[in-house]
């Protein structure tokens, strides 16, 4: 069986065709590279090489040898290079899981610089709730997950990296339209439709939670699949929602947006990481996160 050394001797003789320069170059004899030249032979099992006593020229076997022992010397460069980029984190691919607001937000910006620093690396997004993310990290589908809220696995690491307060929603003539001080205690005549619990968790949970300590009995009386659902219902009717401020660029007909005086809690995103990832390519997306 050859090696490399093989072919790389055949090659630099094949370049050169002359033993002693040949063997100067590799820094081995004259007499070392005659035998490898014949093991090389022995193993194809025909003359690559005519030699006379003053000169060494190619056989056609020998022509189209070169052309294939060229090709190996270069992929074992290239398997090198390729292992060496891929252990240091400068080509491969993240995974990323998202919601809506991370993508309407601040996250395009991320990919943006990310994909310019490491232009090998390619960028796999997934829209995914809050749950499957959470899944996917686990079962090593997914690098990154970026969701409002945190987490209870102590298999994940959570940092936040994004904070949005949250406006109320109406419909253009709702009867809270024309107040200029909305506070909770306003709100607790109306009904509520916000999205799934399992995508809006955090929303429900922060919401919630202040009308509790305040005793106000808040109707959450519909869930809808989607942002556009969910605004549809809120300029039908009478119905309330809240919605990340971003949002208001939607800029929908028939809806207002209105701060709560008594209600300024923000969502916060939060970029999730399971602890033993192995993937290169997470710490520099981490190291990109805090430029």
């Amino acid at each position: 069986m050859l090696n490399l050394r093989d072919f790389e001797a055949f090659v630099e003789l094949a370049d050169r065709l002359h033993f002693q320069d040949t063997a100067d170059r590799l820094n081995i004899s004259a007499a070392t590279l005659s035998r490898i030249i014949s093991r090389v032979e022995e193993q194809v099992g025909t003359r690559l090489f005519e030699r006379t006593t003053r000169s060494v020229a190619l056989t056609v076997a020998g022509q189209a040898f070169l052309t294939e022992a060229e090709q190996v010397l270069r992929q074992q460069q290239n398997a090198m290079r390729v292992g060496r980029e891929i252990g240091l984190g400068i080509t491969g691919q993240i995974k990323l899981g998202y919601g809506g607001v991370a993508m309407e937000t601040f996250l395009p910006g991320l990919i943006t610089r990310f994909r310019e620093a490491l232009p090998g690396v390619q960028v796999n997004l997934n829209l995914l709730p809050i749950h499957e993310q959470e899944q996917a990290l686990l079962g090593g589908t997914l690098d990154v997950g970026f969701f409002c809220g945190s987490t209870r696995n102590s298999e994940l690491t959570c940092r936040p990296c994004y904070r949005e307060r949250l406006l109320l929603v109406m419909a253009a003539d709702h009867p809270l339209s024309s107040m200029t001080d909305i506070r909770l205690a306003d709100l607790e005549p109306f009904g509520f439709v916000f999205g799934k619990r399992d995508k809006w968790v955090s929303v429900y949970d922060r919401f919630l939670d202040s009308c509790n300590r305040q005793e106000l009995n808040m109707r959450i009386e519909l869930e809808a699949d989607d942002v556009t659902s969910v605004m549809g219902l809120v300029a039908a009717g009478e119905l309330l929602s809240l919605f990340p401020a971003s949002h208001e660029t939607m800029r929908r007909r028939g809806i207002c947006w209105r701060s709560v005086t008594d209600f300024e809690d923000s969502i916060v995103v939060n970029a999730v990481h399971l602890r033993g990832n192995q993937n290169p390519v997470l710490q520099h997306w981490l190291d990109n996160m805090q430029e």
